[in-house]
């Protein structure tokens, strides 16, 4: 990151929220606030437009929920993650359905906190690249966990569709592997050429090939080797003359 996120911190009760901004201080976030109540919460975050917020659920005056579902009316949804004690599955599956990127029980340890603020830090980063992509850069958008990601064509280097389930494997310059209820035909629809199609079940960007050659176990068929932990992929033989076409285009 080339800078720290910004965050608002809303938690009623005094001892819990001056450890979370102990630890959010810790993680290399910047805090704006640390408020108490729901009202005070949405007032904040409309002042402030933080990046992150860590909230609890059982804010005073206006529960969690209902504030930052208001915060969502005004156009303003900061990475959300949950901290709460509460075990009503109905306000979990209300959180969930926000703009969450983590939930964190009581009593909050340091530990547990840094792994989420991690997959925020990741969200962040993700979609960042999103808004500063270049207006020819292809964005596809997949889905995962209930909601949409994007990524930056340019930095999808394959992706796999698993053989016993209904779900996709993509491998992400410089991140962890995402896996996406979307189909590799879906994928593909929203890429330029450059994502290759050479078997029933991969995709692959012709940019990250290392070389081709030919498979020494089949007769007319070819292996793509890529430059991403020296992954070999099938290249079948109805693809091999489109696959030819293109990777001169781009090798050119």
């Amino acid at each position: 990151m080339s800078r720290a996120l910004t965050v608002v911190i809303a938690e009623d009760q005094e001892p819990d929220r001056e450890k979370l901004v102990l630890y959010a201080k810790r993680l290399g976030l910047h805090v704006l606030s640390s408020v108490g109540s729901g009202k005070w919460f949405v007032e904040d975050c409309l002042s402030f437009k933080p990046d992150l917020v860590l909230m609890d659920i059982g804010l005073a005056e206006v529960d969690g929920i209902t504030a930052y579902k208001r915060l969502a009316e005004l156009g303003v949804t900061p990475y959300l993650i949950l901290v709460s004690g509460t075990t009503d599955s109905s306000l979990l599956l209300a959180g969930y359905e926000l703009n969450v990127v983590g939930f964190v029980t009581k009593p909050v340890t340091f530990e547990r906190l840094s792994a989420v603020v991690g997959k925020a830090v990741k969200a962040f980063e993700r979609d960042l690249a999103f808004t500063e992509a270049l207006a020819d850069t292809r964005i596809i958008e997949i889905k995962s966990n209930h909601k949409p990601i994007f990524i930056n064509e340019n930095k999808l280097i394959y992706a796999e569709r698993y053989k016993a389930e209904r779900k996709v494997k993509i491998y992400v310059a410089g991140e962890d592997p995402i896996v996406t209820r979307s189909s590799l035909a879906e994928i593909q629809v929203q890429c330029s050429e450059q994502i290759f199609h050479p078997n029933k079940s991969q995709l692959v960007n012709l940019n990250y090939i290392d070389s081709v050659y030919a498979s020494v176990e089949f007769f007319g068929t070819y292996t793509i080797k890529l430059t991403y932990g020296h992954t070999e992929i099938d290249l079948s033989r109805r693809k091999r003359k489109e696959f030819e076409r293109l990777y001169s285009q781009i090798k050119d």
